[in-house]
């Protein structure tokens, strides 16, 4: 796109950073309900957090460079897309402050550390690795291969973007950031990330690059964390999706197969059930996942480019709201178990020096009876009969 106007808000190489701001919506050129503000917050584990707030109107969204460029959480409605009130976007997670990474030991709790800041509506898991935690080995500067161990779902969520920029142009407002992860003695990588709004709609596009700046190839996963909460979940929400094939991660989610798609209300200490799916593209190439609510005017979809995210899950955890009552619909590279299993499977991919891979995922709320029946209408023309696997049979998938 041809961008009329630009702002850098972080840039490391110059060691810049900008003090918190408000551009007005008439400056961005997408109205007077539209805006975008920087926030560093202050108080416990929060201190030192920036927060840029983005809306054009029809959703707004509180992104944080300082872990990754994920998504905290976001609001859709009000002055504009015909909605009949503003509706959170997002979970309530029992960690309630914005943890900054200083403060998260990925290793605690063994390896489940990143729980004690997670969150988001959307964090992002990899490069390296973004599974679950295990075993694995590396090669070191000496050339030996030397055991190691990885914690759950990677860095990258929790690494600081080392240059952020706004650009709008021609009623579309895109929110940039470069994240690193980067080894003297491993890989070196950036992950260039793209949020882009525009106006008078409700898609979040996420578009994102990652290229190996380094001389040797590297393996690499990636996972996109998407999680909603009430009012999109709820007793009686469904869940659709286009795939061709699907997995119960273990026997707890084994047992939940026949009531893949329906929800139960907040449930104290209810076992999590875990679906891995192999993604069944429209003719664009996109596969779709949707959770609408129990009287089906409230839905959100997730849509993901299968060309690199060809498989996704559906993370069901409905604790108790206290708990954290949650539905992720998360894209995937390969499944999320740990890298060795991953590799040994042959889906962990490989990134040669200087390549580049896309990636590309939106997630768009959506409100009517109409708009969700349609959209729902649409994923289930497209569905054959999906094949069910064996719980854990993970090559099969």
């Amino acid at each position: 796109m041809s961008v009329e106007k630009r702002w850098v808000i972080t840039d490391s190489r110059s060691s810049f950073s900008t003090s918190d701001f408000a551009i007005p919506g008439e400056e961005l050129g997408l109205g007077s309900a539209a805006f975008c503000r920087k926030r560093t917050l202050s108080g416990g584990r929060q201190t030192g957090v920036e927060i840029i707030e983005l809306s054009n109107g029809v959703v707004a969204l509180r992104i944080c460079p300082t872990r990754g460029m994920g998504i905290i959480d976001g609001s859709f409605g009000g002055t504009s897309g015909g909605t009949t009130g503003v509706h959170a976007l997002g979970w309530r997670s029992p960690v309630r402050e914005i943890v900054h990474p200083s403060y998260i030991n990925l290793y605690d709790l063994g390896g489940r550390g990143a729980h004690y800041g997670f969150n988001e509506l959307l964090n992002r898991c990899g490069v390296e690795w973004s599974g679950a935690m295990g075993e694995d080995e590396a090669v070191d500067n000496m050339g030996n291969r030397t055991p190691i161990f990885l914690p759950l779902h990677g860095k990258v969520g929790w690494t600081p973007a080392s240059h952020v920029e706004l650009a709008v142009s021609d009623g579309e407002i895109c929110l940039e950031g470069d994240v690193p992860e980067q080894n003297v003695f491993g890989v070196n990588y950036l992950l260039k990330t793209r949020l882009t709004l525009r106006a008078g709609s409700s898609r979040i596009e996420i578009r994102d690059t990652l290229c190996n700046l380094g001389a040797q190839p590297g393996e690499y996963e990636m996972l996109y964390h998407i999680n909603f909460g009430p009012p999109f979940l709820e007793a009686g929400s469904r869940y659709y999706a286009n795939y061709h094939r699907v997995v119960p991660r273990d026997s707890f989610a084994a047992a939940g197969t026949g009531d893949l798609a329906s929800f139960p209300g907040p449930s104290a200490g209810f076992i999590e059930q875990v679906f891995l799916f192999r993604g069944a593209p429209d003719d664009a190439g996109w596969a779709h996942q949707l959770l609408a609510n129990a009287d089906q005017t409230l839905a959100v979809r997730v849509s993901y480019a299968v060309q690199t995210l060809p498989y996704a899950i559906l993370w069901k955890r409905c604790a108790a709201l206290e708990e954290g009552y949650v539905a992720g619909l998360n894209p995937c590279s390969d499944l999320p178990n740990t890298r060795c299993v991953e590799r040994a499977g042959g889906r962990l991919k490989t990134l040669a020096a200087g390549e580049e891979v896309d990636f590309g995922c939106i997630i768009e709320p959506m409100e009517g009876a109409d708009r969700v029946a349609a959209a729902v209408t649409e994923i289930e023309e497209r569905r054959s009969d999906a094949l069910v696997g064996k719980a854990g049979d993970f090559d099969w998938l």
